[in-house]
């Protein structure tokens, strides 16, 4: 790992860096690789076929700074650029046995984006703001199972091409927050999440309809009663958004055959995770 640092002003900085990185498969991921012994629960170990190391690099330069605003405010900052490849990433994939899966290598993967943060503090007053931008996608070209997906193929793969995006990751994340203490007791804020959409896990090919994207928002107080005890209040949700955050495929027959009737009962096999709802709580913080 080497990095560099060259301030150019002084409130401004500019830094990059190099790295290589690379892990061991886990116990898990050993004991659950073959596609012919998938694994019901995460916890299931069995012997299996070994898996190779991930091996990263990893680029990344950006700049930051920070600016003094009248009223004795401060305004910090930061913005960069990241390129990490890995070779032998390792992915989860499903199996043709309803309700498992098992782990692989592929051959190479290529997560890059931005990353920006901004925060403001005035008084009373606090804010911030982060960004994310992410391109995952696979380097490489070969079929992964994914038998319940609808353009699989008879053996239950599909084709995955250069440039297809992994599912589950949202190219696009943005949070706001902000925070105001009334008094030194009583402080309260909110936060607004804005998550972009994402392919469903199995969609490795990127031939279905993306998850949508979604945001939600959130409120929080507190009350310091005393140093060591602290009432708080949240509200989830606010507005009672409803929205998936993840989603997957599903053997269409599964309701059929546990009835012991073939006709299928749904037309679709993508299923999705619902959010909570709007949510209530309440508690007290006790330090020792």
């Amino acid at each position: 790992m080497v990095g560099l640092t060259y301030k150019i002003l002084p409130n401004l900085t500019a830094y990059g860096g190099y790295s290589e990185a690379n892990r061991a498969p886990t116990p898990l991921e050993l004991n659950c690789s073959s596609p012919t012994r998938p694994c019901i629960l995460a916890s299931t170990l069995i012997s299996d076929p070994p898996l190779q190391q991930v091996a990263s690099h990893t680029i990344e330069t950006g700049v930051r700074g920070n600016l003094a605003i009248p009223a004795g405010g401060t305004i910090d900052w930061k913005a960069g650029l990241y390129r990490t490849s890995s070779t032998n990433d390792i992915i989860q994939l499903a199996s043709l046995v309803l309700g498992t899966g098992y782990f692989t290598n592929v051959p190479e993967t290529l997560r890059q984006g931005v990353e920006a943060h901004a925060s403001l503090s005035i008084g009373a007053f606090s804010a911030y703001i982060n960004y994310a931008y992410v391109d995952a996608t696979y380097q490489f070209s070969g079929t992964l199972s994914s038998p319940f997906n609808p353009y699989a193929d008879a053996n239950g793969n599909i084709f995955v091409h250069p440039g297809d995006h992994i599912p589950g990751i949202p190219r696009q994340q943005l949070k706001v927050g902000g925070d105001y203490a009334f008094t030194p007791e009583f402080k309260a804020g909110f936060d607004v999440l804005i998550v972009g959409s994402q392919y469903y896990v199995g969609d490795d090919s990127n031939q279905n309809p993306q998850l949508p994207m979604y945001w939600v928002a959130n409120l929080h107080a507190s009350y310091q009663i005393t140093n060591n005890v602290q009432i708080f209040g949240l509200i989830n949700n606010l507005f009672n958004n409803h929205y998936a955050t993840y989603g997957t495929f599903f053997d269409q027959t599964t309701d059929a055959q546990f009835a012991g009737n073939p006709v299928n009962f749904v037309s679709d096999p993508r299923t999705i995770t619902p959010a909570q709802p709007i949510a209530f709580y309440g508690g007290v913080k006790v330090t020792f």
